[in-house]
């Protein structure tokens, strides 16, 4: 084997770096997520029902209808949101949006895009002129309240790769001013 010339291998290194990157939910990750809330429910549940000498099957309904509403509210709530998948392209950044629609914002004409957040991760995108998006974008069509009507949140739970391949990613391809 032929002896290799210095800085070989970082160059190899940088083959990774693909034109396209494309993130999506991961139901591994998901059902993670689950089984781990619902043995610490079960444990708190447990520890309720011993302190309070309560039976557990009343602590149970008691909770339970209180995690139910919380959850349906939730998803309510998230309905209107974009979603993964996401892709990101040398041009332009995909997002997936509420009953299967898809937006395309360039990377030019992209104002602000971060990842917010450790414990729930999300990617917050507002573009310079929301005309220039295709299709092009009309007031409040994706945001949530509170937020700008041209402002898009996406959930990045549950994503594979990370929220940290995409923080990467994203400093790589925004243009900087």
């Amino acid at each position: 084997m032929a002896a290799r010339p210095p800085g070989h291998w970082a160059t190899v290194a940088d083959l990774d770096a693909s034109s396209v990157v494309d993130f999506r939910y991961s139901p591994r990750r998901h059902r993670l997520a689950k089984v781990v809330a619902a043995l610490g429910a079960a444990a708190l549940l447990a520890v309720y029902a011993a302190l309070f000498d309560e039976p557990w099957w009343q602590a149970l309904l008691r909770f339970g209808l209180i995690g139910a509403v919380v959850a349906l509210t939730t998803a309510w709530q998230l309905r209107r949101q974009p979603r993964l998948p996401l892709r990101l392209t040398d041009e332009t950044l995909h997002l997936s949006g509420p009953n299967g629609t898809r937006i395309s914002i360039g990377w030019a004409n992209v104002a602000r895009a971060e990842v917010r957040g450790r414990l729930e991760p999300r990617l917050v995108v507002r573009p310079l002129d929301p005309q220039q998006t295709r299709p092009p974008m009309r007031p409040g069509q994706w945001s949530t309240p509170g937020r700008g009507p041209y402002e898009l949140v996406v959930r990045l739970v549950w994503m594979t790769p990370g929220p940290d391949a995409l923080r990467r990613e994203l400093a790589r391809r925004l243009p900087t001013t």
